[in-house]
Parts: structure tokens; C-alpha cells; sequence
């Protein structure tokens, strides 16, 4: 009996991982942006964006250039509170003629904090696509 209560639980433990992967893997989301920008010191060059979360617990998202075929793998500062929102957003501190990558909002999930302006910024906000 305790054989199976440990393989039950192992089973279950595996299956929940697969839920968790494969909600992080819906999430994808498609965005245009208009203007360069930069993230964690690199700038990034306009044009059409794909955004994902990836790690077991959405701890780094990764952006995929659709038109310069680039990715770059970005570190999760912190969790935002879930905003309820029905389309993703992007939201870009600008601040001295910068445009600076701060949030990602994907509906449904926890938001994604990944960089902070170090002075006093605008909000440019951008809705995007699944």
C-alpha cells in the first residue's frame, strides 16, 4: 500500500510539472514595437516581438525578434500582481529620449517586472496579441 501511495504521489507530482510547462508555454504573446528599446543594458531594435515566460516558475521570459530572428533570455526582477487585463500589454519606462523594457502583462497570469528607470520616467504602454 505504501508503494502505491508513493507512486500515486510521484504521478501526481509529474503531472502537475506537466500542467505548470504547458500553461507557461500557451502564453506566448505577439507584440509590435515601434521604436528601439532596451533591455538589461542591451538595446533592441523596433519591429515585431514574440514574449514567453520560461522556468519551471516563470523566473525569465524570453524575446524573440520575428524579424532579426535575435532572442535574448531576460531575468524576472519580480511578480506583479495579476491586472485582470483581456489583452497582453508592454509596458516601456522612457526617460532622457530612452525607451527602457519595465513590464509584461500576460492575461491571466502574474505580471513580469524586468527593469526600473533610475530617474524620473513616462509610461509608453502597448497592447499586443496571443
Amino acid at each position: 500500500m505504501r508503494r502505491n501511495f508513493l507512486a500515486s504521489g510521484g504521478l501526481s507530482l509529474a503531472m502537475l510539472a506537466l500542467v505548470a510547462t504547458t500553461a507557461l508555454a500557451a502564453s506566448k504573446i505577439a507584440v509590435e514595437i515601434p521604436f528601439s528599446f532596451i533591455v538589461k543594458d542591451r538595446e533592441m531594435p523596433a519591429g515585431r516581438y514574440e514574449i514567453e515566460p520560461t522556468g519551471a516558475d516563470g523566473s525569465k521570459l524570453v524575446l524573440r525578434s520575428t524579424a532579426a530572428g535575435g532572442t535574448l533570455v531576460v531575468v524576472v526582477l519580480e511578480r506583479l500582481a495579476d491586472t485582470g487585463a483581456h489583452e497582453p500589454r508592454v509596458v516601456f519606462d522612457k526617460f532622457e529620449a530612452k525607451n527602457l523594457l519595465s513590464e509584461v502583462h500576460i492575461p491571466g497570469m502574474d505580471g513580469f517586472l524586468v527593469g526600473i528607470a533610475k530617474g524620473k520616467e513616462t509610461h509608453v504602454v502597448l497592447t499586443g496579441g496571443q
